[in-house]
């Protein structure tokens, strides 16, 4: 009995952990916590009406997935980019990207195929209610999925293990005016590239999103 109350209540903090953290992030996009702003505990506490424990423990997911930076004997501050930083994660997410998407271009079968355009056709739906969270979470089944066609395992944990660093940064992104519609035609191009195994339509669309990316950064004052 002690034992599944234990393991129930776990599940239970780290779910309302993540609702957590959810939240700060929408509050940090919305504008009311600026980057370099100090995160105070007790008042998130009384703000989501909790004890500290959850609290504590979705700063600690924020803090993995690069949304908030932790200053020993300072406390907990949302992260302040610079450019050249994002530029450096980007480079190398995308880098590997266009790696993944090669050789999909090369082997992908048409099962693979369908199940893509399946995606994408999901992704177009939840665009057009502006339902971002869906959008995102969809996007980032697409994304995986170009790895998964590589079959190599190497690469697809390599990607996994760097994208915690850029999974809320790319969220927050979404965002931006007109992002989420140009975020859904750069995905239907890029998949069409795919379809017609043409590398270098992959390419030239892939470039163009992150090139879009960082624009955003830049007009955020990054």
């Amino acid at each position: 009995m002690t034992s599944n109350y234990v393991k129930e209540n776990e599940i239970s903090n780290r779910t309302l952990s993540q609702q957590i953290a959810d939240s700060i992030t929408m509050e940090i996009i919305d504008g009311k916590y600026k980057p370099g702003e100090r995160l105070y505990e007790m008042k998130l506490t009384e703000h989501f009406g909790t004890s500290r424990a959850p609290i504590r423990e979705a700063l600690y997911i924020l803090e993995k997935e690069g949304v908030v930076e932790r200053s020993p004997r300072r406390g907990v501050f949302v992260k302040n980019y610079t450019f050249k930083e994002l530029f450096d994660l980007y480079d190398v997410i995308y880098r590997l990207e266009e790696i993944a998407l090669e050789k999909t271009c090369e082997s992908i079968s048409d099962s693979q195929v369908t199940y893509l355009k399946g995606l994408l056709g999901q992704m177009e739906s939840e665009a057009e209610k502006k339902k971002i969270r869906n959008y995102f979470s969809l996007m980032e089944k697409l994304q995986i999925s170009f790895f998964e066609v590589t079959g190599n395992e190497v690469l697809k944990e390599v990607y996994t293990n760097l994208i915690t660093r850029i999974t809320r940064l790319r969220f927050m992104s979404l965002s931006h005016p007109l992002s989420l519609e140009h975020s859904i035609e750069e995905y239907k191009d890029i998949v069409e590239g795919i379809i017609e195994r043409n590398y270098d339509k992959v390419k030239f669309h892939l470039k163009r999103k992150e090139t879009r990316a960082l624009e955003i950064w830049k007009q955020k004052g990054y």
